[in-house]
């Protein structure tokens, strides 16, 4: 299919109050771009070795275990069957695709898994648990906001089910820890997970899961979503998505600007998550901020100061080999799309060479790791409110061999 870059972002028009949080992960909403800090370009650029547009709003991207598959969440946003935004129920899907070594990829399977609920960020279990082995694809489902088939609101809480949802690379489903109404993210927090929006594991198979808490107002009666970061331990793994208590209970840290993006540093093995807020005018202290959190943060329940700030809206984020940090920016009115932290210090923008090499909505992107040769980045594309499902984009984009030694100069 022919790639079709003509969209003219800026001419949607903005949601209705009770959906402006979906803005977050959509670039969706007209709203006046932040101050800026970060406008120096990385020394190296990257260049666009593909573009596939056979997605319906993929979100979020994860390379498996091995590296020789990619899969892609799509979270099917209404389109035109409703007025107002929301993830469709029971229609969001995962796509799998194989991964040449030159980054060309091919897809295997369009629906490996059906049946979701606005499928959002994915991570993989490092370290099996006695349920799970090693290698588990750990997805983000069932986000407000969502509704029914026809288009109409959902208002019944009960059916705000998030999850996170684990499945093996042969699309076999594992099991799922249930984070919604009356679960015990319920219980602690005394709210649900709103926007269950990414995850990612530490080396010893913690898990650190991103609520965005938006969505929450349109249920009746309406609630209000907690914005933090939460960390599930890795011995409690498996009785939770057995229903039973956990050894070591969940522990939240709340984060102001509403969380996007979380991974874990193969560096320093901190916790690092960043902030949306800016794009749908919430209320965020760091204006697009990046945090480095450790597991004594979640213990005190203190938040540090953010490591970087005032980059526009920040949705997706992961790490090359030699731990410089990638975090994708959805605002229109803000030139970078990709930024690149060298460890410890402040964001340069990332430029992609070639005329295809512009981003509509970069949401959940993925590395491919490599010490030596190139890298290659998965960047979904989650085009808001587009009323044809299927024709939605990914671009896959090459980080040259010594791309991470640009960070010693």
């Amino acid at each position: 299919m022919s790639i079709d870059r003509s969209m003219n972002w800026d001419s949607v028009a903005p949601c209705h109050c009770r959906f402006a949080a979906a803005a977050a992960t959509l670039a969706l909403t007209l709203v006046a771009a932040p101050v800026v800090s970060a406008q120096e370009a990385f020394p190296v650029s990257a260049s666009v070795v593909q573009v596939l547009d056979a997605f319906d709003n993929p979100e979020g991207a994860i390379f498996s275990q091995d590296g020789r598959n990619v899969f892609i969440s799509n979270a099917a946003e209404i389109g035109d069957r409703a007025e107002d935004f929301g993830w469709a129920e029971g229609e969001g899907y995962v796509s799998k695709l194989s991964v040449s070594d030159d980054g060309q990829l091919q897809m295997v399977s369009e629906k490996l898994v059906e049946g979701l609920t606005g499928p959002l960020g994915m991570a993989v279990l490092p370290v099996a648990t006695q349920r799970f082995p090693a290698g588990t694809i750990f997805l983000c489902d069932g986000s407000a906001p969502l509704v029914d088939s026809k288009g109409q609101v959902v208002k019944d809480p009960t059916r705000l089910r998030t999850r996170l949802l684990a499945f093996n690379e042969a699309g076999d489903v594992l099991g799922e820890i249930d984070t919604g109404e009356a679960s015990l993210f319920h219980e602690i927090n005394g709210a649900p997970i709103a926007l269950i929006n990414a995850i990612g594991f530490d080396g010893a198979g913690n898990l650190y899961v991103a609520d965005t808490a938006f969505g929450a107002g349109q249920f009746e009666p309406p609630f209000e979503g907690r914005s933090g970061v939460w960390m599930i331990d890795h011995a409690s793994i498996d009785a939770l998505a057995s229903g039973e208590a956990p050894p070591v209970p969940p522990k939240f840290l709340a984060l102001p600007g509403n969380p996007d993006g979380v991974e874990v540093s193969p560096l320093d093995s901190k916790i690092y998550v960043n902030t949306v807020g800016p794009v749908a005018e919430a209320e965020d202290p760091a204006s697009g901020g990046i945090y480095a959190l450790t597991q004594a943060d979640f213990k005190t329940g203190v938040l540090p100061t953010p490591f970087d700030e005032k980059l526009g809206a920040l949705d997706g984020l992961d790490f090359t080999a030699g731990g410089a940090m990638l975090n994708t920016q959805i605002l229109g009115d803000v030139a970078a799309a990709i930024y690149v932290n060298c460890p410890g210090r402040r964001a340069k923008v990332l430029k992609i060479e070639g005329a295809l090499g512009e981003l509509t909505g970069p949401a959940d992107l993925a590395v491919r790791r490599s010490a030596e040769g190139k890298q290659i980045v998965v960047v979904p594309e989650l085009f808001a409110r587009d009323p044809s499902p299927g024709d939605d984009e990914i671009t896959v984009l090459a980080l040259p061999a010594g791309f991470d030694a640009a960070c010693s100069g």
